[in-house]
């Protein structure tokens, strides 16, 4: 009876006590994995628009708007759901843990043209020579998929170009923190201005959904292209 009860007592620990932590985050698929890393969070705002509106939540609300237009053809992780702050480390460990097929970074740009920013890795200038891909570190680890993500990049460019009406597009390898450690192509996107945006929440939906189809619509092709 004393063994039941202590057996009783571990199962409902194991219920009440929520699972966390990065290192839990790990799914098991066939299909392939899409990581979209929502900017910011915490108390790291980022951009805010001039109503008010911070990058981190429009983007958040940005990347639940792409993994709902993906997840029926791809298995969609969002490294958070939720206002907390994230380490860059972290938001690469639950891409590279989870073993993802592709990284797409979400922010927002504070050009007062409307512009679209596409990025993937690049070392900065002084250490391109000495950073050699072969040996795997953490920072050498994206330059063994920069050729892919400069295919993702140009994707997303075919895209954007064909449906988007912005006056300025950009696209360029940078030593981006957020994109260091990665172990499968990844890109940082920012396809909007924060300048753009209107003042009240329900006026920004329809430009996010316009703009979670597009980016959609640019991980498909890319997919595409690559078989």
């Amino acid at each position: 009876m004393a063994k039941e009860s202590v057996l009783l007592f571990i199962i409902t620990v194991l219920i009440i006590i929520p699972i966390t932590g990065f290192a839990n985050k790990t799914i098991q698929t066939t299909q392939r994995i899409i990581v979209i890393d929502p900017g910011h969070g915490g108390a790291g705002n980022g951009l805010v628009t001039s109503g008010g509106i911070k990058e981190k939540t429009i983007v958040l609300k940005l990347a639940q708007k792409i993994a709902q237009k993906l997840e029926t053809s791809y298995n969609v992780i969002l490294t958070r759901t939720q206002d907390v702050a994230i380490s860059s480390k972290e938001r690469m460990f639950t891409a590279n843990k989870n073993a993802g097929d592709f990284f797409l970074s979400l922010h927002l740009n504070h050009s007062k043209e409307p512009a679209c920013f596409f990025y993937y890795f690049e070392p900065p200038e002084p250490f391109k020579q000495s950073i050699i891909a072969p040996k795997n570190t953490w920072k050498s680890q994206p330059l063994l998929y920069q050729s892919e993500s400069r295919q993702a990049v140009s994707s997303f460019l075919s895209i954007f170009k064909a449906h988007k009406k912005t006056t300025y597009f950009f696209s360029k390898g940078a030593p981006i923190i957020l994109l260091e450690g990665a172990t499968m192509p990844a890109i940082l996107i920012e396809p909007l201005s924060i300048l753009a945006l209107p003042h009240q929440p329900e006026d920004i939906e329809p430009i996010l959904d316009e703009l979670s189809a597009l980016i959609a619509k640019s991980i498909n092709f890319y997919f595409e292209k690559k078989q």
